[in-house]
């Protein structure tokens, strides 16, 4: 009965929200009215400095701060260059003994979920990077069983439409994609740059990235989050086009940078997508200052002080289950 008596709320309010009219919140454009300026990336043509930081991760992530990246003199940073009429955007980074070489990590607990498998040790690793340029600035719809509430998955996993009996809920995802995977020197130093297409960044494998959300798996439990990914990467004609990046950062969502630690040969499960063992990672244009990381769990900014490889907290464990269980 508490299931039906959801499906029908669900049901009047879709129809509510249908008779309610909706005035669209305007788009900012990244312009200062003031300054008469883009003040963060230009359109068509610019680029952008980010200098990165250990210990940014989401909940339950390793954040990997191995003892090379916490010396006095450790520096790492990427450079965005881009160029519409070149089509072209190049990613460049730079690690002045801040890289660490082909290191190897063991979770103590396996982290996979029913929608995605994760590496439980990996040796002998590499890194890659991921650009994430689009965080949460736009919605992607999800599927849940209509009796048991479950979580079914996304509408890209079902392109001849919504599974029988499922609800669809809009969710706010990110799109980001891959670089192909490389290392550094065994002092930790190193400079690596890659090159993409503006209108279409592809991704290590030739595919448009993917996407990840904060998601409850069930209904039941609406804040009891996990972290999904879309498996096997998204088809080319969706990846992103640069406009979208900048569009992001213009309307003050921003976008983002992270450093995932690879086997050298991935997995096909993790294809498109990465292991949740991160290293550097950063933001643009809301950058973290030096020596500062972001609680995520908490929503707060804290001193960068712990040098050790960790994993971060996870969520809070839920109190709001709506089944009443």
């Amino acid at each position: 009965m508490r299931v039906i008596s959801l499906v029908a709320c669900v049901a009047a309010s879709a129809a509510l929200a249908q008779t309610i009219p909706i005035v669209p919140v305007p788009k900012a454009s990244g312009r200062s009215n003031i300054e008469q300026r883009y003040v963060y990336a230009p359109p068509d043509k610019g680029s952008f400095t980010v200098d990165m930081q250990r210990g940014v991760g989401a909940p339950g992530e390793v954040l990997v701060a191995e003892p090379v990246m916490c010396q006095p003199d450790a520096k790492a940073g990427l450079k965005v260059k881009y160029d519409k009429s070149k089509n072209e955007v190049k990613l460049i980074a730079d690690f002045h003994k801040s890289l660490p070489y082909r290191m190897a990590y063991t979770r103590p607990v396996d982290v996979s979920t029913p929608y995605n498998q994760f590496p439980v040790s990996i040796t002998d690793a590499r890194w890659q990077i991921w650009f994430v340029g689009r965080q949460f600035s736009f919605e992607s719809t999800f599927y849940y069983s209509a009796t048991t509430l479950q979580l079914l998955g996304n509408e890209e996993e079902f392109p001849g439409g919504p599974p029988p009996s499922s609800i669809p809920v809009k969710v706010p995802v990110i799109h980001m994609f891959g670089t192909p995977i490389f290392e550094g020197q065994p002092n930790g130093s190193g400079h690596i740059e890659f090159t993409f297409r503006y209108d279409m960044m592809l991704d290590d494998r030739g595919a448009g990235g993917t996407y990840a959300a904060f998601l409850p798996f069930n209904l039941c439990k609406p804040d009891a989050y996990g972290t999904w990914y879309l498996n096997g990467g998204l088809p080319a004609a969706k990846a992103l086009n640069f406009d979208q990046v900048l569009d992001s950062i213009w309307q003050g969502y921003g976008i983002g940078f992270a450093m995932s630690l690879e086997p050298l040969v991935k997995p096909a499960y993790l294809n498109s997508r990465d292991n949740t063992m991160i290293g550097w990672g950063g933001a643009y244009p809301a950058e973290l200052p030096k020596g500062v990381s972001f609680n995520t769990t908490g929503g707060f900014l804290e001193p960068a002080t712990t040098c050790e490889t960790r994993i971060a907290p996870s969520w809070p464990a839920a109190y709001f289950n709506i089944c009443g269980q």
